[in-house]
């Protein structure tokens, strides 16, 4: 499949020979202006083909590529950045409540066209950033160790800092590790099998599911959740990780890269811990089926204990 810079190549590589610099630059410019892409990569564009201009002496006088240059679309990049990094810097308060339906985002589910059900990828996805705090990126194609009973291990992150490597950089989950890693193997499983790539339409999924619990949410806001539910609810004893370190939290190289998340999110309504952190395995199977029974989800007599385990939400 061709790639966005390998269609801006053939383009330039068809036009007729005959051509001055400053027409093939004019051309060129309004054919990657009018790309169906974000202005950022049309950006990111305009830099490799003047790369690629220079490398293959495509243009008699070098200073031809300037002509690529287009200050509108500089413009819109730089106010765009400010507007973000402007709402980035409020405080965006989290009622309860809507944590409560972040939490019940992992139960979502759709048919699909054999008649199976499978967790909905951005709904599932959103619910793993939230309990562990990690970047988006981060649960992308990842692997993970497990080691204690809400820590685990990553194989890599995606800011490494020289005195945070993967040997010491560890995960403080909100959740059991052993039902975090079963759902992210789910999500995993789902990437692969819809042939996902990373980029906009994974973090344009996981917008619109959150958008529509509250308008001011986006992905990155979750990493700002994790730490103020880390902070405000749990309370955790001063003299132990998590709640004295925001930066070991984050697995930040200091405090100070830290400061942006303390206090970024601020939980409203009645503060308590709302995170099941039931043990379902010493639950017997006539108790395992009583709770799907009262919570409408659906089970057959012949299934084992594992299975149903599975089925709970």
């Amino acid at each position: 499949m061709a790639t966005l810079i390998d269609k801006i190549t053939e383009y330039i590589n068809a036009l007729p020979k005959k051509s001055t610099d400053k027409v093939k630059a004019e051309k060129i410019k309004d054919f990657i202006l009018n790309l169906d892409c974000k202005d950022t990569t049309k950006s990111v564009l305009i830099t490799k083909t003047k790369h690629y201009i220079a490398n293959n002496n495509i243009f008699k006088d070098i200073n031809n590529l300037n002509i690529l240059n287009d200050k509108d679309l500089y413009a819109r990049i730089i106010n765009n950045s400010n507007k973000k990094r402007n709402d980035e810097t409020k405080v965006v308060n989290i009622d309860m409540d809507i944590i409560t339906k972040i939490l019940k985002l992992k139960c979502e589910k759709y048919m699909d066209n054999t008649g199976e059900y499978k967790h909905k990828i951005y709904s599932l996805y959103c619910y793993l950033l939230f309990t562990s705090g990690l970047r988006q990126n981060e649960i992308y194609d990842n692997q993970f160790t497990i080691i204690d009973k809400y820590i685990i291990k990553p194989a890599r992150l995606s800011k490494l800092t020289t005195d945070t490597t993967p040997e010491d950089a560890v995960i403080n989950l909100l959740i059991p590790a052993d039902e975090w890693i079963r759902y992210f193997n789910i999500l995993q499983t789902g990437i692969k099998d819809k042939k996902l790539k990373y980029g906009s339409t994974i973090s344009t999924g996981v917008g619109k599911t959150l958008q529509k619990l509250q308008k001011d949410l986006s992905g990155h806001s979750l990493r700002k959740l994790y730490v103020a539910y880390h902070k405000q609810i749990l309370n955790t004893d001063p003299d132990k990780l998590p709640s004295v370190s925001t930066a070991r939290l984050l697995n930040h190289n200091s405090e100070n890269a830290s400061t942006y998340y303390t206090g970024a999110v601020n939980i409203t309504g009645d503060l308590k811990d709302v995170i099941d952190k039931t043990d379902y395995s010493k639950y017997t199977i006539a108790k395992l089926k009583e709770l799907l029974k009262s919570k409408n989800i659906s089970y057959t007599s012949k299934m084992k204990k594992a299975e149903l385990l599975k089925l709970i939400c």
